[in-house]
């Protein structure tokens, strides 16, 4: 932003002059609809990065919470950050998405997306907030960016989101408001940390004004951010927390493997975790053609056969233990007449 300092004002009058121009470094305000758990993380966080920032909810008390300067969450440091930033005058709170956009300059929508009774992403939550939006635009000339932080299928934000707020606002996006869509990768307990020192930053952007925002925004925490798509970062988001699904499932099928072999599960994984090369790394992990050569057919009949044998051993095991159960249960029935002098069984055998 530049601005012309005042003094030349006067000397102007009726006159052509260049004068010097002197920079504003003014950092964009934001909304953020939305204030459950990324909602109230974004919301202290980007306050201390100096901007300002108003939370908005439906919740009446969560509002309430975040303009007290209170954490309606349990985190590390989110109490203090609030509070710091609504004593520094950067964090305010409302119901009023509508009047929230008109006074800002970038949306962050962070809002429920939950499982639909069909197993899909429940948009309602998104078309209202979109429908809110699309209304404060309306009201406003300057260029407004919003954007999706939400878990949702590649497309809705283009398809679904962007099409309501040009509808309500009766402007076009990508010419009078941008959309990004920008995925959180923060980790519960630890979600102040991994804002300020994030393992990627994705920005998901279909113009370059937008990007350049978003860009500027997040400067401050990581000088590199990844800008694609809309579409891919919107699968990213899914891909990231599958995959972290997917390795907490095969940490734990390691660990039923190694239980009944007598090996000590944790000491194979700090094992495995060192390799960064191929274990850890981008290996393997490109989409292509099936695994095949020498070994990795070979061992994983190997290990499924190992996993097949350690089962029989487990549900022997098993089958004994209810035996043994069972033994017991009917020798304390038919020995309890007698004071348990003949129940069939002893404590120690059992």
């Amino acid at each position: 932003m530049f601005d012309l300092p005042p003094q030349f004002n006067d000397q102007l009058s009726g006159q052509t002059a260049f004068a010097p121009l002197r920079v504003i470094d003014e950092k964009p305000s934001i909304s953020v609809v939305g204030l459950g758990y990324v909602g109230a993380v974004s919301t202290a966080c980007l306050s201390g990065l100096g901007h300002y920032v108003i939370g908005v909810d439906i919740d009446a008390d969560k509002v309430d919470c975040i303009a007290g300067g209170k954490s309606p969450i349990h985190e590390q440091d989110l109490e203090r950050l609030l509070r710091e930033g609504v004593d520094n005058g950067l964090v305010t709170a409302t119901t009023n998405l509508v009047q929230a956009v008109v006074d800002t300059d970038v949306t962050f929508v962070s809002v429920g997306t939950p499982t639909g009774p069909d197993g899909g992403c429940d948009h309602s939550y998104i078309e209202a907030a979109a429908r809110a939006i699309g209304e404060g635009l309306k009201h406003k000339n300057g260029f407004h960016v919003v954007v999706m932080r939400c878990s949702i299928p590649p497309g809705v934000t283009m398809n679904f989101m962007a099409p309501i707020i040009e509808e309500t606002s009766g402007k076009v996006a990508g010419l009078d408001f941008g959309v990004c869509f920008n995925p959180e990768f923060l980790r519960e307990g630890v979600a102040v940390e991994d804002f300020y020192a994030p393992p990627k930053t994705v920005i998901g952007a279909n113009d370059d004004r937008s990007a350049m925002i978003m860009t500027r925004i997040f400067e401050a925490v990581d000088e590199a951010p990844i800008v694609t798509s809309i579409e891919t970062a919107e699968m990213v988001k899914y891909v990231d927390n599958v995959w972290h699904a997917t390795k907490v499932c095969f940490a734990n099928e390691v660990g039923r493997l190694c239980k009944p072999l007598g090996v000590d599960s944790h000491d194979v994984m700090d094992v495995f975790v060192q390799d960064t090369k191929l274990n850890l790394s981008s290996y393997y992990l490109k989409p292509g053609f099936a695994f095949g050569g020498s070994c990795l057919p070979k061992e994983v009949r190997a290990v499924a056969h190992i996993a097949k044998e350690a089962w029989r051993i487990v549900a022997n095991d098993r089958k004994s233990w209810r035996v043994k159960h069972h033994a017991y249960r009917a020798g304390y029935r038919n020995g309890a007449r007698d004071g348990g002098k003949n129940c069939g069984c002893s404590w120690a055998g059992i």
